[in-house]
């Protein structure tokens, strides 16, 4: 195989390596059916584990209570790759959840909100249950 060939080959190789990794290294999806799970005053951190995955950050809150963030983002197409035709492909409609749960010094879930967020800018808050104090 003559220099040309073997360059070829390479890149050929070191993209499907990238489309390949970005869906192996993409943690737990958020989908409204695991949220759905949630049961304030019920469910557990180690439930939100299991459900979500170790959480991408914990915060102390006021009154003792943390709050728990996750975070995902559906992995990239492979139609991201291809220049100017792929967005005409649907490539670009990356959609990501961020969930935000409140667990009170009980270890059990007080309150949390999962949102959408899409491509073209376009927020929607899917769930939100609580008592929020005024």
């Amino acid at each position: 195989m003559n220099k040309k060939g073997q360059t070829i080959n390479s890149i050929l190789a070191f993209v499907a390596l990238v489309c390949l990794t970005s869906y192996a290294t993409a943690a737990e999806s958020i989908t409204q059916e695991k949220v759905n799970q949630i049961r304030p005053g019920q469910t557990t951190e180690e439930d939100l584990i299991r459900i979500f995955g170790s959480p991408a950050t914990e915060t102390v809150c006021p009154e003792a209570d943390r709050s728990l963030d996750w975070y995902y983002v559906r992995p990239i197409s492979p139609q991201n790759y291809i220049p100017i035709i792929g967005p005409a492909l649907g490539g670009a409609q990356v959609k990501a959840w961020e969930l935000w749960v409140v667990i009170g010094l009980n270890g059990k879930v007080k309150r949390y909100i999962a949102y959408g967020h899409y491509a073209n800018g376009e927020v929607k808050r899917y769930i939100e249950y609580g008592h929020y104090p005024h």
